[in-house]
């Protein structure tokens, strides 16, 4: 048994630099003070409930503690803080300090409670430390804890203080303002860390922002115009004092909020976004500048060692990843990547014209570009435990590195090809995920600065280069350590590197000036940002003001449907609806004043009433508002009235005048009035119209029938005219009105709208139910009511949309006839659709009867009809849509000259159509089957999970139509090698795949393998069908697969057809990245850009 020694026990007063030690990291910058205070409490039950220590001095500040003995907001824990004593009232007053504060025994001051932290005091954090030091249980002690640390009343606190000089002025900083480092961060968007550390490390190689500059793009658009987004960002970066947003790029790439929180994979992201610019920049002043900057050129090579006799590729690289694993530094990976390999025994080089050779193999740089991304291969495969993992082992980097002992002997070396460090891009975390930040040093001689999101500060050599390299982590305090007593690895390393040819500095660094930017863009992005500054000063008044909406006569009398008005602020003009931003502090007096001249009218000449919600879901006047109301502001007003409503609603009353033609007003319900405003409408059931006329007084102790006379008045309708009143309560409820009641009886009040229509006789009651009109006030609002505005989106284009007003009751055919009556197009070729959840949009299946509600119904029964618009898309058919539905809708891609040119082309084709009839469908929309060395014959077939499925003849062709409302075929031209197979040769199908091969992409194809051809001439082939440039063919791997398992093909293979004949089982895989979605090693599917 081994004996384990028993930790010491220090002391607070003879051993505090042990416990110091202990409990203090390990800092590089100068140390102003180290020192121990210790302050004995005799009174503690006597503190106040927050009590000031004495004050000490260290590093030349003045110090105390701040402890609350009974918790500090909490009763569990007394809470002790250290306090930089000068910094509350000194903005310039601050101080970085280690401390541990520690509560002992008196009697024995081995015995204590400790913490310890770090801080950066400043006036806004001037108190630092611990709410919750010690409970009251070990403070106080308790039956089985007999030994608290008070004893007799009395405690030791003991501060061990270490005061750091903060030399570049941020250490521990919460948060950097530009003027301390003249740059600005990136916001992150959720998981674009990763990108916002390549676009700092991109900002700065200064040849590359005004290549970007260069791109034309006076008449883009942010949102769909990578380059003008990346030029916005740039132009942000350079001018802007805040951190600068990111979301305009993310959407010119097509993302959509929820790509922003997938974490890529830098170096593919790179990859991607410099393929875009380079497409982009062609053909414009910055054609080129991508190659220039970032693309050299490596030589692959196999050499025979006893004959004269070497096969050599050229091909350009824009990155070079390197290993990490079994390299000490940047100079052993360079040497392992040139190392070469020899091809000896049975792994022998087939040589043209010397057959079976000894060779070399390997790999040689011809040049470096100026500005060299490495990629540090910290992702790698582990075949033991078959998944990608994180390689945290150390792996030093240079500030300084020369090139030249990895340069060809043929290469030109007349200039130095020393490289300085320019940029470290940092992945901390591990497979799953993790955050991405950067080291960059903007400029030749200055500082380095450290790009963490939206933060950006000065960074140490250390923070750049040692906390970067990987390996054991050291000298932290209380890190815990692996079980055989070792540090744990550092999951924080640097990923990619980024160099600049020291010779080229001047010009790749060289400053980016106003007259690099162009005009349009900076013109553009300050128009936009005083627009925001107004925006914003409107936004910060905003609580000074409230909207006031004045409703008058003209404003009732252009209402056409249900209630007093519509006080949509869309609708304000046609309603006649005046909308006043009003400060809420503006006097009543002086308000009413300003709108009486703004309506040319006197203020004695109306007066103004509030407005309501009622409790049925309607708004009507409540009561006027007097003039002893003069002084008080509108808020007061709003609050004392409306409480309710974040605005004032108000409706003009115009006076009526005496013999003397001086402007009167009947007494308001507050003055014990004995008259009541109500409204009157007018419904004519020979036009199926209602509007608003005006309003009258009435008498509240009168008949009902007493109104009659002065509405046929207002109304200008004959006396003879018999009239019926129905009173307008809430939606769904308009009853007809007993005229033999007391309007008290009848419970009618101030704001009330009675609905007039005139009486019918049986004759125009019969010629109206005819024309399946409305004979009465309650049953036409009940009819209106269920009125909808739809708005008509185009499937498939940008024309703008068609807003129109059906009822919910109107059938299929009679809304596709509305729609194309007003898009004057035939009813018969239009197609509705129904927008999805998703953003997809699912077709409406033909319905004669199918009513409007239904085919909303999803949304019309949770939201209030009369003020929701509903979406609703229609597709123009070049054939009718009863035509449509009887066939099948055929998508075909079809690839020729290659897989790679994907064509895809709509047909529809009778049921029972055959291979014939589809080819000259596809032929009269523009296919073609005649590529140069084509054999005019055509390949139909299908594929499932990206792999070939079924290749159709006529035949089974005309079932699968026949059956299917909808397919999707590939279809391409039999290449030449088909028709000159012979009997020796075979086929075997192949699929494409990233990584697993459960994830397949592209287009799958039938491939002929040749009996004894060699492996290199195959593979031409394969090019050849894939499409797949040099670039793109260099990155495939090949790999026999059968039953779900995959056999790698390797290049020293001689041939594919020797001995193996393919069974159905068999397939060969190509593995590459899958371009279409871009996924990468977090699996978190998906990079790309959209073009």
């Amino acid at each position: 048994m081994i004996d384990v020694e028993p930790e010491p026990k220090f002391s607070v007063i003879d051993d505090w630099q042990e416990i110091a030690n202990k409990w203090m990291s390990n800092v590089e910058e100068e140390i102003l003070d180290f020192k121990v205070v210790h302050w004995d409490i005799t009174n503690w039950n006597q503190l106040d409930q927050r009590t000031l220590g004495p004050v000490f001095q260290a590093g030349g500040h003045n110090w105390n503690i701040l402890m609350f003995p009974k918790g500090n907001n909490q009763g569990d824990y007394t809470s002790v803080y250290l306090d930089l004593t000068d910094a509350k009232g000194n903005s310039e007053e601050y101080a970085c300090a280690q401390f541990v504060v520690l509560l002992s025994k008196p009697s024995d001051p081995t015995k204590y409670v400790t913490h310890h932290a770090q801080h950066r005091f400043v006036k806004e954090e001037s108190d630092w430390g611990f709410t919750r030091f010690i409970t009251m249980r070990d403070l106080y002690g308790s039956e089985d804890n007999a030994e608290g640390l008070l004893e007799d009343n009395a405690i030791r606190l003991t501060t061990i203080i270490r005061v750091v000089n903060d030399s570049n002025g941020i250490l521990w900083h919460n948060f950097i303002k530009q003027k301390v480092t003249g740059c600005v961060g990136l916001q992150n968007q959720g998981a674009t860390c990763y990108m916002n550390s390549l676009f700092q490390s991109l900002y700065f190689t200064n040849s590359f922002r005004k290549a970007v500059y260069q791109i034309p793009t006076e008449n883009d658009e942010p949102t769909k115009s990578v380059a003008l987004a990346l030029q916005r960002v740039f132009y942000n970066l350079q001018f802007n004092n805040g951190a600068v947003g990111t979301t305009e790029l993310t959407k010119s790439f097509g993302w959509d909020s929820l790509e922003a929180f997938k974490q890529h994979d830098v170096q593919e992201f790179n990859r991607v976004l410099q393929d875009n610019l380079e497409i982009k920049m062609k053909d414009t002043p910055a054609d080129g500048a991508i190659k220039d900057l970032f693309v050299g050129k490596m030589k692959s090579y196999i050499k025979c060692i006893n004959v004269n006799f070497e096969s050599s590729r050229s091909e350009d690289y824009y990155d070079i990843q390197l290993n990490v694993k079994g390299c000490n530094n940047l100079e052993d990976s360079f040497k392992d990547y040139i190392t070469e390999e020899t091809l000896e025994g049975d792994n022998k080089y087939m040589a043209e014209g010397y057959g079976l050779q000894d060779a070399k193999k390997g790999v040689i740089f011809e040049s470096f570009p100026p500005v060299l991304h490495l990629q540090l291969k910290r992702f790698e495969y582990d075949m033991m435990r078959d998944m990608m993992v994180k390689i945290n082992d150390r792996h030093e980097f240079p500030l300084e590195i020369d090139m030249e002992p990895y340069l060809s002997d043929s290469a030109d070396k007349s200039k130095s090809h020393v490289y300085k460090l320019h940029g470290v891009l940092v992945h901390s975390g591990d497979l799953s995920g993790g955050h991405y930040f950067a080291f960059v040093k903007p400029t030749k001689n200055g500082k380095w600065l450290k790009f963490d999101d939206d933060r950006v500060i000065p960074a140490t050599f250390k923070e750049v280069l040692e906390e970067n390299f990987g390996g054991e982590q050291t000298g932290v305090p209380g890190l815990p350590l692996h079980h055989n007593g070792r540090p744990l690895n550092r999951f924080t390393n640097a990923y990619m590197l980024v160099y600049i040819r020291e010779c080229m500095q001047d010009d790749v660094l060289a400053a980016v000036t106003e007259q690099d930017i162009p005009k349009h863009l900076a013109e553009r992005i300050q128009q936009e940002a005083r627009i925001r500054a107004q925006k914003q000063k409107e936004r910060d008044e905003q609580f000074l003001y409230m909207k006031t909406f004045i409703a008058t006569d003209k404003t009732f009398a252009a209402n056409h449907g249900f209630d007093f008005a519509d006080f949509d602020e869309k609708n304000a003009e046609n309603n006649h609806l005046t909308i006043l931003r009003t400060r809420k502090d503006q006097p009543f007096g002086e308000y009413k004043a300003e709108l009486a001249q703004a309506m040319s009218i006197r203020p004695d000449e109306f007066r103004l009433w509030i407005m309501v919600n009622r409790q049925n879901r309607t708004v009507r006047i409540d009561m006027p508002i007097l003039n002893e109301e003069s002084a008080s502001t509108i808020e007061e007003i709003r609050q004392r009235y409306s409480a309710t409503q974040t605005n004032l609603r108000l409706y003009l009353e115009r006076a009526m005048y005496d013999a003397d033609g001086n402007p009167v007003f009947p007494l308001a319900p507050q003055e014990s009035s004995g008259l009541s405003l109500v409204f009157i409408k007018l419904f004519t059931p020979s036009t199926q119209t209602i509007q608003g006329v005006g309003h009258i007084y009435v008498t509240k102790n009168a008949k009902v029938e007493s109104a009659i006379k002065p509405i046929k008045e207002l109304l200008e309708c004959p006396e003879e005219q018999d009239i019926v009143l129905f009173e307008e309560i809430k939606p769904g409820m308009i009853d007809k009105m007993d005229t033999s009641l007391t309007f008290i009886q009848a419970e009618i009040q101030d704001g009330d709208i009675i609905c007039v229509q005139p009486a019918l006789t049986d004759d125009e009651t019969f010629d109206i139910l005819q024309k399946d009109g409305k004979t009465s006030v309650d049953t036409f609002m009940e009819y209106e009511m269920g009125k909808i505005r739809v708005l008509f989106a185009p499937y498939n284009d940008s024309t703008a949309p068609v807003e129109l007003v059906l009822h919910k009751d109107n059938s299929y055919d009679y809304v596709v006839r509305a729609i194309a009556n007003t898009l004057e197009t035939d009813p018969e070729k239009l197609r509705l659709y129904s927008p999805h959840v998703h953003g997809s949009k699912i077709p409406i299946k033909h319905s004669p009867d199918m009513k409007l509600q239904k085919i909303i119904q999803p949304v019309f029964n949770s939201v209030n009809t009369a003020n929701h618009r509903y979406h609703l898309f229609y597709e123009k058919l070049d054939i009718s849509l009863q035509e449509m539905e009887s066939k099948c809708k055929v998508r075909v891609i079809i690839c020729t000259p290659t897989l790679k040119e994907e064509m895809p082309v709509e047909v529809l084709l009778s049921k029972g159509s055959g291979l014939q009839e589809m080819l000259e469908a596809l032929v009269e929309k523009g296919a073609n089957f005649t590529s140069k060395t084509g054999t005019r014959k055509v390949r139909v077939f299908d594929t499932q999970d990206n792999k070939f499925n079924i290749e159709y003849n006529d035949e089974t062709l005309r079932i699968l139509i026949s059956k299917s409302s909808a397919i999707q075929l590939y279809a391409e031209e039999i290449p030449q090698e088909e028709v000159d197979m012979t009997s020796d040769d075979h086929f075997i199908n192949v699929f494409h795949f990233q990584r697993v091969i459960s994830h397949t992409h592209s287009v799958p194809f039938k491939f002929v393998l040749k009996k004894g051809e060699s492996l290199e001439d195959t593979k031409k082939r394969l090019q050849a069908r894939t499409g797949l440039d040099d670039k793109e063919w260099s990155k495939v791997k090949l790999y026999l697969v059968s039953d779900d398992q995959k056999l790698a093909i390797n290049d020293d293979d001689e041939s594919l057809s020797t001995d193996f004949e393919p069974t159905k089982q068999d397939s060969l895989g190509l593995e590459h990245i899958d371009k279409s979605i871009k996924s990468d090693r977090n699996g978190s599917g998906a990079i790309f850009i959209r073009g």
